[in-house]
């Protein structure tokens, strides 16, 4: 009996499959070598952050070391981060620590220090803290105006528990002038970002006192709403502070 004899055709077709599959075997290897290598060199010193994060040091790197529980030195990546690379997300986790005092003493002054450079960045976080620290004196004289400014600040940002903060300002005339029409804005928005639990108490009572038009003009508002990007912010604040000097 004659024996088959593969084509010429059949044969090229499967001389470009076993190319094919030799192609993804080394391209798999060269994958799992590289993988391999990223791994080896995270293990060989924990304390250092992952180096597959980008853009390092910066509150990412930090805090990949503090999840993995190394503090001083997510701390220190942190502190790394502000002063190489300014970075306002950093500079607001060092003040929040700082604060806190989850996993250092308790340093009110330099709290202070990292949110005013944090706020100033345009971190959302730094700002709401950083109103707060003048609503409540902390570690500052009280100044409801400064207050009113950073939660604002925040609030424009779409920070939901700012932008009711800023509201109770609004409503009652407490560091701002009063403003039922944005006050009722900022209430709708916080209730609409998922703070709803004060806030919807608050627009109710708010509104047994307006217009139908006011209401109205503040649910345009509220609608039209867009929030800034953090760099949009920082101008904002740098715009503000050298219209005030």
């Amino acid at each position: 009996m004659r024996r088959q004899t593969p084509s010429v055709s059949a044969a090229t077709s499967e001389g470009r499959l076993f190319s094919a599959v030799t192609a993804f075997l080394i391209l798999l290897a060269a994958l799992m070598f590289v993988a391999g290598s990223a791994v080896a060199a995270t293990l060989a010193d924990p304390t250092k952050p992952d180096p597959s994060i980008k853009g390092q040091p910066n509150e990412a790197s930090g805090q990949d070391l503090y999840v993995r529980g190394f503090y001083p030195e997510a701390l220190a990546e942190w502190k790394r981060a502000v002063e190489v690379n300014k970075d306002p997300g950093a500079a607001f986790r060092l003040g929040e620590e700082h604060f806190d005092a989850k996993v250092v003493e308790r340093d009110v002054e330099t709290a202070l220090k990292y949110y005013f450079i944090g706020a100033h960045g345009g971190d959302r976080r730094a700002q709401m803290d950083l109103g707060s620290m003048y609503d409540k004196g902390w570690g500052v004289p009280q100044d409801l105006k400064a207050a009113a400014r950073w939660f604002e600040a925040a609030a424009r940002q779409g920070l939901e528990s700012s932008q009711y903060n800023i509201a109770t300002m609004y409503e009652d005339g407490v560091g701002v002038e009063a403003d039922k029409v944005k006050a009722y804005m900022y209430y709708q928005l916080a209730i609409e970002g998922g703070f709803p639990r004060f806030a919807a108490e608050a627009i109710e009572r708010l509104s047994e006192s307006m217009a139908p038009a006011e209401i109205k003009q503040a649910s345009i508002m509220a609608r039209d709403f867009k929030p800034l990007t953090r760099d949009e912010s920082a101008a904002e604040i740098a715009a503000a502070d050298v219209d005030a000097n």
